[in-house]
């Protein structure tokens, strides 16, 4: 599996390529089991998306219904909840785990989907051409759809990269084990949001915090 300080550079790497690389950074990572898994429940959403109804409806039905994938409740903020092998194995997550696993599986059963960040959310969703909202589905809710009011009024609405997605998990890496004093891994954490490409300005900032971390150290 490639490291991802690798993947960091690469500009094809996806979401889930780039989501078992972060968590095999903090933990040893059965890649295997989570190809094998993902293979599944795509083969499964294939065969539902082939009958009738719409294809987010198969994979809101297969994922969120049939196989129960939903928001972590307790220790929401949890850093077993960012790491997308547990996530598979638990079926609860963070919102942006959650949707990586929706991603992951769409694309291996031929349903086109992005991920797309809101403000202190993120969900996955289909972008139609023109002007229509695209459709929207919340995957820490089931995969239950968001009324289309919501997704054209929230700013910004447009599909995130992996490398855009990695930050935004890291992020909550960072917090998560700083509110649980775990120094060493929150370090790793902001080391390794500085070899995704950044803007200057959010590069400075984000480097400015990692000293501030380490400085907790001495």
């Amino acid at each position: 599996m490639p490291g991802f300080s690798e993947l960091s550079g690469d500009a094809s790497a996806g979401h889930g390529a780039l989501a078992l690389a972060l968590a095999a950074e903090f933990r040893s990572v059965d890649e295997a089991t989570v190809l094998a898994r993902l293979g599944q429940l795509a083969a499964e959403v294939a065969d539902a998306a082939a009958g009738p109804g719409d294809e987010l409806g198969a994979l809101g039905e297969v994922l969120g219904g049939r196989h129960g994938f939903a928001g972590a409740g307790d220790e929401y903020d949890h850093p077993d909840n960012s790491m997308l092998d547990l996530v598979l194995e638990r079926g609860r997550g963070l919102p942006i785990a959650l949707s990586v696993v929706y991603l992951e599986t769409a694309r291996r059963a031929g349903i086109a989907l992005d991920g797309v960040g809101l403000p202190g959310h993120y969900v996955v969703g289909q972008f139609a051409p023109g002007a229509a909202p695209p459709v929207l589905l919340d995957p820490f809710a089931g995969g239950a759809r968001l009324e289309s009011g919501a997704a054209a009024a929230a700013p910004d609405l447009r599909p995130w990269g992996a490398h855009e997605t990695a930050l935004r998990m890291l992020n909550n890496l960072v917090g998560s084990y700083t509110r649980r004093n775990d120094l060493g891994r929150a370090i790793r954490a902001a080391e390794l949001r500085l070899e995704l490409p950044l803007e200057r300005g959010l590069a400075e900032a984000l480097a400015a915090e990692l000293r501030g971390l380490r400085a907790r150290l001495n």
